[in-house]
């Protein structure tokens, strides 16, 4: 008999548009991914806001665009992006975009009768149900999964065992070490963002 299939999901919230944590973000990110098994990147909401002026400029595209590079395979865009937006940015990007009645399917390598929903809200139907959004706390409740609330500079690590009765093995809250060094390739791609965001800027004045 094989061996019940895990899953970890390593989710973060609350960025803020916060650009400048990004590239050691992804070094502690890699890091966990490399103790883990299968793995999904999530991010559960919040990351860009109309305070940081980069989040203006885009229309709330710039810090998903980076979290695209960072290799999120989702993330909650509920409150940040016009749904009329989704389909278009959604085209331009790897990382699946989740919002008010938009779901996204998740396909485990190997494993094609374990798709995973991730979503907003509860659905019909008996596969596991990501909820991508704060809640009070995590809970598995059947086949749905609550989050509890992730906070900048933190990433919530959630182990799985799938199967026909999933179960949460279990839960924490990580926090980031303040000297972690800074990945060169997301540093870049925060420098382009930055960059393409002033010349819309400029354009618009």
């Amino acid at each position: 008999m094989a061996a019940p299939l895990r899953l970890t999901l390593l989710v973060s919230g609350g960025i803020g548009g916060d650009l400048a944590q990004l590239p050691r973000l992804h070094t502690w990110l890699q890091r966990l991914r490399t103790a883990e098994g299968l793995c999904l990147l999530l991010d559960q909401g919040g990351a860009c806001q109309r305070a940081s002026w980069h989040c203006r400029a885009t229309g709330g595209r710039s810090t998903y665009i980076v979290l695209d590079g960072m290799g999120y395979h989702a993330a909650n865009v509920a409150g940040v992006l016009e749904p009329s937006l989704y389909d278009s940015f959604a085209a331009q990007l790897t990382m699946a975009l989740v919002g008010s009645g938009r779901a996204w399917q998740a396909r485990l390598p190997g494993q094609p009768q374990l798709g995973i929903d991730i979503c907003l809200e509860t659905r019909a139907g008996k596969r596991l149900q990501l909820l991508l959004q704060p809640a009070p706390c995590t809970r598995l409740d059947g086949n749905i999964l609550q989050i509890g609330a992730v906070k900048r500079g933190e990433i919530a690590r959630i182990r799985l065992q799938l199967g026909v009765q999933p179960q949460l093995l279990d839960a924490e809250r990580l926090h980031m070490a303040p000297r972690l060094p800074p990945s060169p390739s997301i540093a870049g791609t925060v420098e382009f963002v930055e960059a393409e965001a002033r010349l819309k800027m400029q354009q618009r004045s």
